[in-house]
C-alpha cells in the first residue's frame, strides 16, 4: 500500500472516530458539506482531499475534478488557522497559500481541530467516574505544565538571540532603528527641498540674465 494510501486511511479514520465524540461536529460539517478541499504541507508539498458531507470525512490522495478551495500551510501555522485575525498575516509572511474563499480556511481548520470533546465523560463509561477524573485532571497538569515550559524555552531562546549573541535585534532596537530611519527620511526630503528651491532661484536668475542680455543686444 502506497504511503499516501495509508496516511489517508489513518487521518480519515482518526477524525471520523473524534468527531463521533464531539458534540459540535455534525453542525460543523453540516456548514461545509459538498465541499472538498485540497490542503498540502508546504513541507511535504502533496494534496490531500478532503470531501465533507453530513455523515463524515472522506480523505483521499487523489481527486479528478476542481477542489472549492486549495490550501498550502506550513507546519508551524497549523495551529493558527482558527484565528481570522492571523490568516492576512500568514498569507503575507508566505506561510499560508489560499486559492479560493479564506472563509473556508477557517472553517475547515476549525472542522478537524477545534473539537469539543468531554474526555472526562467518554473515559468514565469506560473506567469508572473517580479514575477518569484524576487521569483527566493529571493530563490537563501535564499538558499546562508543557505549555508552560514551551512558553518559557521560546523567550530564552529569543532573549539569547538578541542579547547574548545579538543574532537578532530587540525590540528596542528595532524600534530605534526605525526612528533613524524615519529621521534620515525627514532630513533627505529637507535637503531635497532646499536643492530644489537653490536650483528653481538660480534657473529664474538665468532666465533674468538672458532677458536683460536679449534686450540690450537689440538695443
Amino acid at each position: 500500500m502506497p504511503l499516501t494510501n495509508l496516511l489517508c486511511g489513518l487521518l480519515e479514520t482518526g477524525v471520523n472516530q473524534l468527531h463521533q465524540l464531539d458534540s459540535s461536529a455534525v453542525s460543523k460539517r453540516k456548514q461545509l458539506n459538498g465541499t472538498i478541499i485540497a490542503a498540502s504541507l508546504k513541507e511535504l508539498n502533496f494534496p490531500l482531499y478532503f470531501i465533507i458531507s453530513d455523515q463524515q470525512v472522506d480523505v483521499l490522495n487523489k481527486f479528478e475534478g476542481e477542489p472549492d478551495c486549495t490550501i498550502k500551510v506550513s507546519m508551524q501555522a497549523l495551529n493558527k488557522l482558527q484565528d481570522n485575525r492571523q490568516l492576512t498575516q500568514l498569507i503575507k509572511s508566505g506561510e499560508l497559500e489560499v486559492d479560493g474563499d479564506i472563509q473556508l480556511v477557517q472553517k475547515f481548520a476549525m472542522l478537524l481541530t477545534d473539537m469539543q470533546i468531554d474526555w472526562e465523560e467518554h473515559l468514565s463509561k469506560k473506567v469508572g467516574d473517580v479514575i477518569a477524573h484524576n487521569l483527566c485532571q493529571h493530563a490537563k497538569t501535564a499538558f499546562e505544565t508543557t505549555q508552560s515550559q514551551y512558553k518559557r524555552v521560546e523567550k530564552q531562546s529569543a532573549l539569547y538571540l538578541t542579547e547574548e549573541i545579538k543574532l537578532a535585534p530587540s525590540a528596542l532596537e528595532v524600534a530605534h532603528f526605525s526612528d533613524r530611519v524615519s529621521s534620515l527620511a525627514s532630513d533627505a526630503d529637507l535637503l531635497l527641498n532646499k536643492i530644489n528651491n537653490k536650483l528653481e532661484k538660480q534657473l529664474n536668475n538665468l532666465s533674468h540674465t538672458k532677458a536683460l542680455a536679449d534686450k540690450n543686444d537689440k538695443n
